[in-house]
């Protein structure tokens, strides 16, 4: 049986192992996908940030920086570990699959993809696949949300790899990163095939997208 610690995530332009000053976290953890499950409830042990490299600053890649913000601990307030993913491609939003167990952040100029698994040791998230061929399997480039599905993550595209411009689309993948299928942004019934943000209403069973 996995015990998961209290762990909340942030997509931060923040570099470096410098030690921040980080205020109690009494909040709950979200998610803004309401098949992620576990949450945490009450205080958090650690803060997940993905980090923006900086070209000349260490090995300039992006980076997932664990934050220790348990006020019990001997390490409150510090960066206790960081993982580069050996590449800087512009680190944006992140999100937790549906059972928790991994974490996926992605960069907006490379479109490369990366999970973390956060199951095993919490505050040691560990990198366990990077997909970097988004644009050769969907056609589309700068992947933006990840929103957990039941044993699924939807990823939502902002451009495509031909012009890239703003027409678009959504990729499906299964919790260990393997590709299932890709879906174009409509275009008809007044859709300008654009894509920014996503969400389901379970309730209704409706997924709906958003574009800019």
């Amino acid at each position: 049986m996995i015990r998961f610690s209290r762990a909340m995530s942030y997509a931060a332009f923040f570099v470096g192992a410098v030690p921040l000053a980080v205020p109690q976290a009494y909040g709950d953890e979200t998610c803004n996908s309401p098949y992620v499950t576990k949450l945490i409830k009450g205080q958090e042990d650690y803060v997940y940030v993905w980090a923006l490299g900086v070209e000349g600053l260490g090995d300039g890649s992006d980076k997932m920086v664990t934050v220790d913000v348990n006020p019990k601990s001997k390490n409150y307030g510090k960066v206790i570990q960081q993982v580069s993913v050996g590449s800087r491609g512009e680190a944006h939003h992140m999100g937790f699959s549906d059972d928790r167990r991994t974490l996926w952040a992605g960069g907006l100029e490379n479109s490369r993809i990366h999970v973390f698994d956060i199951a095993a040791d919490p505050g040691r998230p560990r990198l366990v696949n990077t997909i970097a061929n988004l644009a050769e399997k969907t056609g589309y480039v700068g992947p933006h949300t990840y929103y957990a599905l039941p044993g699924r993550m939807l990823v939502q595209a902002l451009s495509n790899a031909k012009d890239k411009g703003g027409v678009t689309g959504m990729a499906l993948y299964n919790n260990k990163g393997d590709f299932i299928a890709s879906y174009a942004m409509p275009v008809d019934g007044g859709g300008d095939g654009y894509g920014y943000d996503l969400a389901v209403n379970p309730r209704k069973n409706v997924l709906l997208t958003s574009s800019f």
